[in-house]
C-alpha cells in the first residue's frame, strides 16, 4: 500500500472524536491540504442525520471550499464515520461519492463501532472499486 495522506496525529483525534460527537449518526467533513500534507479538517453537518449515510448540503460545501481558498489551502478530500461497521467504503459511499473518493481526492472513514478502539483508513475508490492505502502521521 502506498502513502496517499501526510496528516498529524491530533487532525486523526479530531475526526475521531467528531465521530464520537455525532453517534449513532454518521459524521463528515472536509479535508484541507497545504504543500501535500493534510492541516485542517473543516466539520460539516451530514444533511442525511442518519446513522448509514451521510451526504453534505452544496451550500455548505462551498462555504467550507471559500474557507480553504481564503486560507490558502487546498481541498484534499473527505472524513466521515461509520458507526456500526468497519471503517471500509459501503457500496452506498461508493456510488454517491465515486467522483469525489478518487485520486487527488482522499478519503478517509473513521470506524466506531467500538468506540473505544476507532479504527482509522484512507482510500481511494477507482473505477467503482475501494483500493486502501495508508496515512503517515506526523508530529
Amino acid at each position: 500500500m502506498a502513502v496517499i495522506a501526510r496528516l498529524k496525529g491530533s487532525l486523526i483525534d479530531e475526526m475521531i472524536q467528531h465521530a464520537r460527537e455525532e453517534a449513532p449518526n454518521e459524521c463528515c467533513g472536509l479535508l484541507a491540504s497545504k504543500d501535500g500534507d493534510i492541516i485542517a479538517i473543516h466539520r460539516a453537518k451530514n444533511a442525511e442525520a442518519s446513522p448509514y449515510r451521510f451526504s453534505i448540503d452544496a451550500k455548505e460545501q462551498l462555504r467550507i471550499q471559500d474557507e480553504m481558498d481564503e486560507a490558502g489551502t487546498d481541498w484534499a478530500g473527505f472524513y466521515h464515520s461509520h458507526t456500526g461497521s468497519p471503517a471500509v467504503p459501503s457500496p452506498t459511499d461508493i456510488r454517491q461519492m465515486s467522483t469525489f473518493f478518487g485520486p487527488p481526492y482522499v478519503h478517509f472513514v473513521i470506524g466506531i463501532k467500538d468506540p473505544e478502539n476507532p479504527e482509522v483508513r484512507v482510500w481511494y475508490i477507482e473505477d467503482g472499486d475501494k483500493i486502501e492505502h495508508e496515512y503517515e502521521t506526523i508530529d
